[in-house]
Parts: structure tokens; sequence; C-alpha cells
């Protein structure tokens, strides 16, 4: 994955991954999986699935949200360093969230983590659940699979597996901008459920936790048609030293998740018996497949063509 002007170290991503990408915005497009012949499309559709195979099993194991977004961090992370064609996206995604587990001190088991992901393959492909047969061939290849994915995670990254997370801000944030002024207690859920839907996408390690939640917040606005106060001086993300143009590129980019089709496994290995044992016959998909599934149809149309507005990007009349 090293250019030829990019610094090895750097790679390594660091506390604040948003720092690499900028100092080195090459590295969003000139990926590992892209550099083995993967489009753009099926790499996002890939790092999108990853994570709702994270945020489903992360559901059934009842942790908590940020444990979740640190998961789902992790695995953005390593698809950086490692190509989606040497490691599996699934089972990349269960060592993400094992590792987040413990670093969030929500510690589960291997057997619980594999039993989450198999209900959740089961659900995804329309078959009636059934536990995983424990003892078996199959589940200790599947476990090892798991600790061979968490070494490789642990090795590419440098152990440095920690994140900080936008869910913190959004609702303190919410809080300073009102003070001791009512506010829409759905305003904060919406703004929590965009927060999480940010993490489906790279997002997470291009910006900054502030400003993804600043952009959270703003959607969530904008959707329930809440008015933000204005400060004294400018623009009310500016109290949190945020600026306008990132806000409105993450706000863009949470908003283009929801026009995606439902995100499938894509064998992009080569691994015809991989294939043939997990080929994907989904049920089909709830429209309302995302946190933030309020938005769909004819309110994310016009949600979308305002905040194109906003941004210049359409004219409209005073």
């Amino acid at each position: 994955m090293v250019g030829k002007v990019v610094d090895e170290t750097k790679l390594v991503m660091l506390y604040e991954d948003h720092s690499v990408f900028e100092e080195n915005p090459e590295l969003l497009t000139d990926t590992p999986s892209r550099k083995d012949g993967i489009d753009a499309r099926t790499e996002n559709q890939l790092r999108v699935y990853g994570c709702e195979l994270i945020q489903e099993a992360g559901i059934l194991l009842r942790m908590h949200q940020t444990a979740m977004a640190t998961g789902q961090i992790i695995f953005h992370r390593f698809y950086y360093r490692i190509s989606m064609a040497k490691c599996d996206v699934r089972a990349v995604a269960k060592a993400a969230l094992m590792l987040a587990s413990k670093v969030e001190e929500e510690p589960r088991k291997a057997q619980d983590i594999l039993n989450v992901f198999h209900a959740s393959a089961m659900h995804r492909r329309g078959q009636r659940i059934e536990p995983q047969q424990v003892g078996t061939a199959r589940y200790f290849e599947l476990k090892k699979e798991l600790f061979d994915a968490e070494s490789a995670i642990l090795r590419e990254l440098g152990f440095i597996v920690h994140a900080e997370h936008a869910h913190k801000f959004v609702l303190y944030y919410i809080h300073v901008l009102f003070q001791s002024c009512d506010f829409p207690s759905s305003l904060a859920q919406q703004a929590w459920a965009y927060a999480n839907d940010s993490y489906r996408t790279t997002l997470c390690v291009q910006f900054r936790p502030k400003v993804l939640a600043c952009a959270a917040i703003y959607l969530a606005a904008r959707q329930l048609g809440v008015r933000l106060p204005e400060g004294e001086v400018g623009a009310w993300w500016e109290l949190f030293d945020c600026d306008r143009d990132p806000i409105m590129a993450v706000s863009t980019g949470i908003l283009g998740l929801y026009q995606l089709p439902k995100a499938k496994w894509v064998n992009v290995r080569g691994d015809a018996k991989a294939e043939s044992a997990e080929k994907d016959k989904e049920k089909k998909p709830d429209s309302k497949s995302s946190e933030a599934a309020g938005v769909g149809g004819e309110a994310m149309a016009a949600l979308a063509a305002a905040l194109a507005a906003e941004k210049g990007l359409i004219k409209t009349d005073e």
C-alpha cells in the first residue's frame, strides 16, 4: 500500500485517522484493494456490508454503540492496509468486533461472536436460524479464521485499535446549543442515528468525530424542521471548532449511503468453495435498513435537494 511519497509509518492509523488522510489524500483512492483490481463500487459495497454485519452482531450481543463504532473503525482502518482480495470481509468483521469488545471493556467470547454472525448470515439468506454446531470441523475452521484475522488486524495496525467517537459529542453539542431551552427528543434520536450511519462509510476515518457529530445534528435538524440557534459571532458549528465545508461533505456522504442498494457479499478472492457455501440468497431488503430509516423516498429527496441548495449546487428563489 506504500507509495513513493508516503511514509509507511503513517499508514499505521493514528488516534486521529483524519490527519493521515489530510496529509496523504491519495490513500483514499489508492487502496490495496484497488491495486488488486477491485473497483471502487465493489470496495465501498463490501465496506458497508462488513459494517452492517458488525452492527447487527453488536446489537444481538447487546453491546454499547461505541463498541460497534470502534469495530467499524478498526474494519475500515484494516482495509487501508490490506486488500479485500487477501482477507475476507466476513472474517475481518468478526475479528474487528471481538477486538472492539475488548477495547471498550465489553469482552465477548469467540463462540458468542461466531454464533451471532452465523445467525445473521442465515437471516440474510432467509433461512431458518439454527444454532452453530460446536465441536465440528467447520466450527474449528471458523474459530481459527477468527483468531487469524484478529492477529492480522493487530499486526497491520500496530496494535493501535482505540478510537474516538462522534456519539459523545452529539448529545453534548445539542445541550450546548439549546442550553436551558427545550428541544424535541426526536432531534437527539435522529442525530444519533445519523452518527451511527456515518460509521458504515469511510467518513468515520476521513473526518474528525466532532465534524461527524455536527453533520449528524445538521441533518437531523433539517429533516425534522428544527431551527438551530445561531451564535452571536457566526454559524453554530463554529462554536465547536468546525467549518462548513467538511460538515456539508459528511452530510452529502451520509445521504448518499441511503441511495445505495442493499449491500451484499461479493466474492473478490476467487474462492469458488466459499462462494458456493455462502452465496447470498437474501430476502427482499427492507427499505428501512439504515439507522436513520425515516429518511426515505420523498423525504430523502427533499432533504438531499435542500442540502444541495445550501451547498450552492442548486439555485433557489428567495
